[in-house]
């Protein structure tokens, strides 16, 4: 959540809490991926430290779990200046979750329901992928069911990321994101973390491709208004309090 949110300023300066049928951007995506959340596991949020001042981010966290009745604690990770890129937004959180304990990475601007993976066994990981035509994905590579290369950017297939990403050890991720720092893996300037994964594919590391049931892009203007349509017919509004009959 440290990014400048460019492609969505006109609804808001803060991407995460932009409104959306009367809900946070943020709040849609714990809501779609809430039945995946452990009490026990441990959600960590990385913004910008003005961010988390202006826009009083702690406590809206804390709120919007709270609504979405979510269990799991929290912590909130500030960084002074926007990293450069997600692999350098997720970076900033090493100490969270620098252990053997698997560790999911999600993008915060999108509605998402997918296909979990098993992230038990040592050295393995899976990425929910589904069809994308543009160019402005990361993209993979699967034989034999495999996952065996990400690219950034590039169509070597018509099967994206969707913008999340599992592995078994974060400890093994915080030094794969070392790795694509040191050999400066940037795609247009910035790091991402898919591209950080061929690291640990090069290591033997297994990653299996989950379906994806739904997602929206809300990372732009025309992504929230197709979403905005979507909530109008499944989350109704009387007298700006929602209707808790229909759900998704």
């Amino acid at each position: 959540m440290a990014g400048r949110g460019s492609r969505t300023r006109q609804r808001g300066e803060f991407k995460p809490f932009i409104e959306i049928n009367g809900r946070k951007m943020l709040a849609w995506l714990l809501k779609s991926i809430s039945t995946k959340i452990a009490d026990s596991d441990k959600l960590v949020f990385v913004t910008t430290t003005e961010y988390a001042n202006r826009f009083n981010v702690r406590y809206n966290l804390a709120e919007i779990l709270e609504d979405e009745k979510l269990a799991a604690i929290f912590d909130l990770v500030t960084c002074e200046e926007t990293p450069p890129g997600p692999s350098a937004t997720v970076y900033e959180a090493r100490e969270q979750f620098h252990t053997d304990e698997p560790a999911i990475v999600v993008n915060c601007d999108q509605f998402i329901d997918f296909d979990m993976g098993d992230v038990s066994q040592s050295e393995s990981g899976f990425l929910p992928v589904y069809a994308e035509f543009t160019r402005k994905s990361s993209y993979v590579e699967i034989h034999h069911g495999v996952i065996t290369k990400v690219v950034e950017k590039q169509n070597i297939s018509n099967l994206a990321s969707a913008g999340v990403y599992a592995v078994s050890s974060g400890k093994a991720l915080v030094e794969a994101i070392e790795k694509q720092f040191e050999e400066n893996q940037r795609t247009n300037g910035e790091f991402y973390v898919g591209v950080a994964l061929n690291s640990l594919i090069g290591k033997g590391y297994r990653l299996y491709p989950t379906a994806v049931r739904v997602k929206y892009d809300l990372g732009d203007g025309k992504g929230i208004e197709l979403f905005e349509q979507t909530c109008r017919r499944l989350y109704p509004q009387t007298n700006n309090e929602r209707v808790t009959t229909c759900a998704i």
